[in-house]
């Protein structure tokens, strides 16, 4: 994946927006990724942070912006869901070993084929037949799944990551995993045939620093009874933090790629064969969202000095008003910038329409040196273009 530049849609772009390039990570279609604000978060490390300095991306998800600044900085990366870990560990500690089709092709067939003969490797044979993927699909996903189990790291997450982005776009559904299409497609691409083809010059970016990614409730993270953990917390020359915003449990929408690198065999429930292990988010549930979000940022201001990136977005299906979480944010930080505003528009993930969102960026610190970056942003911003 070759370094590249992406187009902000802020309203300060001609004043936000440099020239300079990063690293753009793209793997899974991901509800809520931050593709489109990535110039701005990049832009804003560079104010805050010399070449060198500690990033944590608390809630990583995708893994796009750490990805983004690990040429610069150190990153320490965390999500509880094992997928986003995996992508992790494929891309944010991997310091830039690659795969391309012919390895992929020398490693794996062997042991694809071997899986065809005697279906070791049968879950989503056995799960998901004529749900979200035809029954010879599922076939494909097994064998190639099989293959991917006697591969050493970081090719093996390499491997996974290229399978969880194929699935992604082999899939009966909308382009996530709630629900899928009661009427199947009528020419199902093949899993295989895909997989292969975005093995082709999988490249990753290098890495200047050691990076780290954990599989964590970040709620282990603030706890304070792990010395580690509250060593990256309190050392952390930024924190980024991007929360989930609505009532749409992500556990929910990516189950599958899940149970793809777990491969457990879990036990389903619903139509929509949901393992009934799956996690649930406070932070998507209407009662706790606020007081979820107090609690998190009460602790990072308690036990770190030295700033808190906050995003977040504004829609109707939002469960924290604007206000609100600017007021949160004011009650734990002596210094923020304003709520930096962005317009986009989100897609309904693969039903061919999109809605109006609003995303948000406040930066915050309890640091005194850091007011000065803190002011000068401000300034920066409401200064006329």
């Amino acid at each position: 994946m070759k370094p590249a530049t992406a187009p902000s849609n802020s309203k300060y772009e001609k004043k936000a927006f440099h020239d300079d390039s990063f690293p753009i990570l793209r793997t899974i279609k991901y509800s809520g990724n931050k593709l489109r604000i990535l110039p701005t978060i990049v832009w804003i490390a560079r104010q805050v942070m010399k070449n060198g300095s500690t990033i944590l991306d608390l809630m990583a998800g995708t893994h796009c912006v750490g990805y983004a600044l690990k040429q610069q900085y150190r990153i320490c990366a965390n999500d509880i869901q094992e997928y986003s870990f995996v992508i992790g560990k494929a891309f944010i500690e991997n310091g830039g070993y690659a795969v391309n089709k012919d390895l992929a092709e020398k490693e794996l067939l062997r042991n694809i084929r071997k899986n065809e003969r005697n279906a070791e490797f049968n879950l989503f044979q056995k799960t998901y037949a004529n749900t979200y993927f035809t029954t010879s699909q599922c076939m494909e996903i097994d064998n190639i799944r099989a293959a991917i189990e006697a591969v050493p790291t970081p090719r093996r997450e390499l491997y996974l990551t290229a399978l969880m982005s194929t699935m992604c776009y082999t899939s009966n559904t909308t382009g996530h995993f709630a629900e899928y299409l009661n009427k199947p497609a009528s020419s199902p691409k093949s899993v295989q045939e895909l997989f292969f083809q975005k093995c082709e010059n999988l490249s990753v970016a290098s890495n200047s620093y050691a990076n780290t990614v954990f599989n964590l409730d970040y709620k282990e993270f603030l706890s304070g009874t792990e010395q580690e953990l509250v060593e990256i917390v309190g050392g952390s020359d930024l924190i980024y933090i991007d929360p989930p915003y609505s009532s749409a449990q992500y556990s929910r929408f990516y189950h599958i790629l899940e149970t793809l690198v777990k491969y457990d065999y879990p036990s389903v429930e619903f139509k929509g064969r949901y393992r009934c292990d799956r996690h649930f988010s406070d932070f998507c549930r209407k009662s706790m969202a606020q007081s979820e979000l107090d609690n998190v940022l009460r602790r990072c201001g308690e036990i770190n000095k030295g700033f808190v990136l906050l995003s977040y977005v504004d829609s109707s299906s939002s469960l924290i008003p604007k206000e609100n979480f600017e007021e949160i944010v004011h009650n734990h930080f002596s210094h923020a910038t304003n709520a930096l505003t962005w317009q986009v528009s989100h897609s309904k993930l693969g039903n061919g329409s999109s809605k109006r969102v609003t995303e948000y960026l406040m930066l915050a610190t309890n640091s005194k040196q850091g007011k000065i970056i803190v002011d000068k942003l401000n300034n920066h911003y409401s200064a006329p273009a």
